[in-house]
């Protein structure tokens, strides 16, 4: 069930309406919501997850004993294998159809129907978490599969994230039926899931058809027309992803809990460390806390903290999805980190530990080099973030390296003035969302601020009429064509 639709606005308005009507009964009116919503997909993928999920609570409450460690590796390869087969084994044995020259993949055989589940990398990975943090002592197994189910099945995060963890999320679900709804919540709540609308419907949905025409034939592009595809998917992608999870998070204030943020304008970046912070906050952790660390992390020499980075980040880009673009759009990330690490210390070095941006308030002069330093960092970062976003979108390995030679080989740019005119309208356009992505760091980073001179300045009845046109202006824009969330196929 897509956020952007009346079946899901008509679901959530009931499940609200009930949910604060029936304070005991809070539990049981979530659970039903999060089979409803799933079951919306496929009852089949519905029953899966309960399943799954049965076996994790059961296997949960077995990890604290003295037979834990063998329990907990048990329930983690329960997960894995349900991801590995309808995620990666029509991937594996399209790769040994290749090497081998062997039909294994047949038109109508079993292996050609596998369907893959709607968010089952989200809940796998949250599932993994959860066992090993109750292995770790960090929580305790849920008391009721009810519960467990809420926590590990809501409905605003269940397809897309974020990804939460059982010591964030377990504690306010055991709380459910103490909790109340504040006026503020409830405005911050819908503030954000109108956020989130107007980034799907007016930005992401918008772009998707434009973008396609760019990458359904890499080898005809100019490099202008490669460089305004590559950085129009960059802001589709943020626009999908990010509405998505502030719908998610207002959805978790209409409730009384709290989502963790899973994206910072990660656009702002001035390096892959910062972009990883700002990105799929929730992944980045995830793989830093259950892959990274316990490789090694940082405590086994630095050619092995850069093979942890690396692996890890190929992990990464194969959680996206089961394609060669997506290990080596991972492969490329991981590189860049190590790189920034490579280049910070060299600067530490130089300079005494002290970076080239870094202010001092006694020389001014100094200051103004800082600021033009990261703004040429963040700039010379937001173009090797758009051209590894190729990788992502590409059709395939191919098409991604063909559509990146026009973007940067000499063939693509000749008649350059003609290019630029011809992709004016284009490369406005790219530049008008980096201003908007800019005006949604200032919102976010000030909305405290905002939001008490919007309250002290405007006047209730013109408030009012604002919000009631924006509502409106969503709902219209709701009847349109709908696209999926590209991270459901995740």
């Amino acid at each position: 069930m897509l956020f952007h639709t009346p079946e899901f606005f008509f679901l959530l308005i009931i499940t609200f309406i009930l949910y604060h009507l029936f304070r005991d009964a809070r539990l049981a009116l979530l659970g039903l919501a999060n089979c409803l919503f799933y079951a919306a997909a496929s009852w089949g993928f519905l029953f899966l997850f309960l399943g799954v999920s049965f076996a994790s609570y059961l296997i949960g409450k077995r990890v604290p004993g003295p037979r834990g460690k063998g329990w907990m590796v048990a329930g983690i390869l329960l997960n894995a294998a349900n991801l590995v087969f309808f995620k990666y084994s029509l991937f594996a044995l399209h790769n040994i159809e290749s090497v081998t020259g062997i039909p294994l993949v047949t038109p109508g055989s079993f292996w050609s129907q596998i369907v893959l589940p709607v968010g089952i990398s989200f809940y796998t990975f949250q599932l993994i978490a959860y066992l090993v943090d109750i292995r770790k002592g960090l929580i305790e197994p849920s008391r009721t599969y009810l519960k467990f189910w809420v926590f590990i099945a809501f409905f605003a995060h269940q397809l897309a994230g974020p990804i939460m963890r059982g010591r964030e999320f377990m504690p306010q679900v055991e709380q459910t039926k103490k909790l109340k709804l504040h006026p503020a919540d409830f405005k911050y709540g819908v503030y954000l899931i109108m956020w989130g609308l107007l980034k799907k419907i007016m930005i992401a949905d918008r772009l998707s058809p434009i973008i396609e025409q760019y990458f359904h034939s890499p080898g005809s592009l100019t490099a202008m027309q490669a460089w305004a595809g590559a950085y129009l998917f960059g802001f589709q992608i943020y626009a999908d992803f990010s509405g998505y999870s502030d719908m998610a998070v207002g959805i978790g204030y209409l409730f009384g809990y709290r989502l963790p943020i899973n994206f910072m304008t990660p656009y702002i970046s001035s390096s892959a460390t910062e972009f990883w912070r700002r990105w799929h906050i929730t992944l980045s952790s995830w793989i830093r806390d259950y892959i990274y660390i316990p490789l090694g992390g940082s405590r086994k020499g630095r050619i092995r903290k850069d093979v942890n980075l690396l692996a890890s980040m190929l992990v990464s880009g194969l959680w996206h999805g089961a394609m060669w673009t997506f290990v080596i759009w991972g492969f490329l990330h991981g590189l860049l980190l190590i790189l920034h690490k490579w280049y910070t210390e060299a600067v530490k070095k130089l300079l005494g530990n002290r970076s080239p941006a870094s202010n001092k308030p006694a020389k001014p002069a100094r200051n103004i080099g800082g600021v033009l330093y990261h703004i040429f960092t963040v700039f010379v970062f937001f173009q090797i973030t758009t051209v590894t976003w190729v990788f992502f979108r590409a059709h395939s390995v191919h098409d991604a390296f063909v559509y990146i030679a026009r973007m940067l080989g000499p063939a693509g740019w000749a008649g350059l003035r003609g290019q630029l005119a011809d992709q004016r309208l284009y490369l406005q356009l790219a530049a008008a969302l980096y201003g908007f992505h800019l005006l949604e760091y200032l919102l976010r980073t000030h909305e405290v601020k905002i939001g008490q001179w919007w309250q002290r300045h405007v006047p209730s009845p013109v408030r009012g009429l604002l919000y009631a046109a924006f509502v409106l202006f969503v709902i219209a824009m709701i009847k349109g064509e709908k696209h999926e969330f590209i991270y459901f196929q995740f």
